[in-house]
């Protein structure tokens, strides 16, 4: 996922590098000018774009932020033998819960079998 994130930066910083090289060769002026030439129209495009990847970077970083925290709750995992009847419950980071095993909070490992079942409750 970061690399994901690291490629999208990667390649919004060559566009805007390559926006500008074409804005300032095609500028009268030349690179001296910089932005002042341009006109209205393309300021108010170029403030657009700016603002769009300005909002998909925040929302972005806003979910990365958000998966992680939910990734991090501590969640009630029950272990249920449907042969015995017998459950057990446990606490762990929702990450922590695999498809056979459990790392509880205490740093406990537990193996399920395959005839036990795995319950996640959300609380």
């Amino acid at each position: 996922m970061l690399g994901k994130l690291l490629l999208t930066v990667a390649i919004i910083v060559l566009a805007v590098y390559a926006i500008r090289e074409r804005l300032a060769g095609a500028s009268p002026a030349g690179a001296a000018a910089g932005t002042r030439s341009l006109s209205p129209r393309h300021r108010l495009i170029q403030t657009a774009a700016v603002l769009v990847v300005v909002i998909m970077l925040v929302g972005s970083g806003l979910a990365l932020l958000k998966g992680w925290g939910r990734a991090r709750d501590v969640v009630t995992v029950e272990v249920a033998n449907p042969i015995t009847g017998a459950v057990e419950r446990f606490e762990a980071r929702r990450t922590d819960v695999g498809d056979r095993t459990i790392r509880t909070l205490d740093g406990r490992r537990i193996r399920v079998s395959e005839v036990e079942r795995i319950i996640v409750l959300d609380e």
